[in-house]
């Protein structure tokens, strides 16, 4: 900087602690026309209105300014202040420029989650209508025939608060017959609220399954499976973060936390789902020295059923946990670690032995790496890093076994745990972390199905 671009900072600098204290309030705001609503800016500007000083009226508009851009509307959000058209030397005007981003949104890619590769397409629109709304529709297809579709209304702010508000609809339809011999036809819709900070999220979810076993192959535990189910049930969400944690269940540098309650058979139909669930996961990265950095993680969930006789009642296959693959336990093949049973026809055990993953109740994952970057400036702008790691995980049902809850934890649990050592390559990407791994299997269970050789993967944000 030179000498006089200095002095000219230090001026003004010293101008402004001179007049940070005088009183100054806005007594006009100039909009620029579009799409947006005035109502939906104005009700963003209002803390202003409490500003009675420079130095309040500064703060006050950061803040707006920050709250206008977290609509996620505008390219740009712009508040100029000026000189009162009155005259008056304690009041001002403000100038407000938001331009607004294009009105549609488009995407579509290709990716692998393990032994699928799918197709997704999304089309959406913003702020049509000038109430800081976004429609999505989105169709994803895999080359197993699975098919998803999907409509979402979100709006934010609603009802004058700092609520967030999302409506859904979706109809899936997910064949699970290469692990599980099942395929689920699935239509319902969820409505929620969450907070502008992100950390509060609660939704109820209506939703009719239907369960089918086209192949007629399907163990005993999952031909009872089949048929209709009524999901009526309220989720909360709370998750916390400090740190670059852009997904936040992966940060690059910082902690999180994140916990999932669900609450399954809300209603008097007798046919509803009933089950309790909770998921807690947490991770922590620490930098260390010449780039690389060690990452943490954890994972402990649970769900029973309630009502009356719910030892011996099994839960749904379709709300269960499954454990393998890069998303949970890299070594393994995708949802085929865990509880299973022989296929119909299928000998017991031995190579030629086809069992059906039947998942579990009881669910906990760990996981240490040693995050390292490359030499090459390309790769690490791009996202790309290698890593040393560690991976364990167990699986176990806890209800309609015949076995009491203390054996499911203490053996079926604790004494079943997998472990898998490696190194791999990690590309993180906007939709998510694509992995391609060489595993070393430590621990294994009889039945688990190990992936030899190179692992692909990707793994959705949280």
């Amino acid at each position: 900087m030179s000498t006089a671009a200095a002095s000219g900072s230090a001026d003004s600098d010293e101008l402004y602690d001179r007049i940070k204290d005088k009183p100054l309030h806005v007594d006009l705001v100039l909009l620029h026309k579009g799409r947006t609503r005035p109502h939906i800016i104005e009700k963003e500007l209002l803390r202003i209105r409490d500003a009675t000083s420079l130095d309040e009226l500064k703060e006050k508009l950061l803040e707006a300014q920050e709250s206008l851009e977290a609509l996620n509307i505008f390219q740009a959000v712009q508040l100029t202040l000026d000189a009162s058209l009155t005259g008056d030397p304690r009041s001002c005007t403000l100038k407000v420029h938001c331009p607004e981003k294009r009105i549609w949104h488009a995407h579509a890619g290709t990716f692998l989650a393990e032994t699928e590769a799918k197709f997704e397409g999304q089309f959406g629109l913003t702020n049509a209508l000038g109430y800081a709304e976004r429609v999505d529709l989105t169709y994803e297809r895999s080359n197993k025939n699975s098919t998803e579709y999907g409509l979402q209304f979100t709006r934010p702010r609603v009802w004058g608060t700092s609520l967030d508000s999302r409506a859904s609809l979706a109809q899936h339809f997910l064949d699970r017959q290469q692990a599980s011999s099942y395929v689920e036809n699935y239509r319902g819709s969820t409505f929620g609220l969450s907070s502008d900070d992100g950390r509060h999220n609660i939704g109820y979810e209506l939703a009719w399954r239907a369960l089918t076993s086209p192949n007629r192959a399907a163990c005993p535990s999952v031909r009872q499976q089949c048929g209709n189910h009524l999901k009526s049930a309220l989720q909360y969400v709370y998750q916390w973060q400090r740190g670059a944690c852009d997904d936040p269940g992966d940060p690059s540098v910082g902690v999180s936390f994140r916990s999932t309650s669900e609450v399954a058979g809300i209603g008097v139909e007798s046919s509803l789902l009933r089950f309790a669930r909770q998921h807690f996961q947490g991770a922590v990265a620490i930098p260390m020295v010449g780039g690389t950095s060690l990452f943490l993680q954890a994972n402990a969930a649970a769900m029973l059923p309630w009502g009356a006789g719910w030892q011996h009642k099994p839960t749904c296959i379709s709300d269960r946990f499954f454990l393998g693959g890069v998303g949970s336990l890299r070594g393994f093949q995708e949802r085929q670690v865990g509880p299973s049973e022989p296929r119909l026809g299928s000998f017991q055990g031995g190579a030629g032995s086809r069992r059906d993953a039947l998942g579990g109740d009881l669910y906990a994952t760990v996981l240490a790496a040693l995050r390292f970057q490359f030499p090459s400036r390309s790769l690490q702008e791009a996202g790309i890093h290698g890593h040393f790691f560690v991976n364990g995980g167990s699986l176990s049902l806890l209800s309609g076994t015949g076995r009491s809850l203390k054996q499911a934890v203490t053996e079926d649990f604790a004494g079943s745990w997998r472990w898998t050592a490696g190194v791999g390559i990690r590309w993180q990407t906007t939709i998510g972390t694509l992995e391609v791994n060489l595993c070393q299997i430590l621990a294994q269970q009889q039945h688990d199905k190990p992936k030899t050789g190179v692992q692909f993967g990707f793994t959705p944000p949280a």
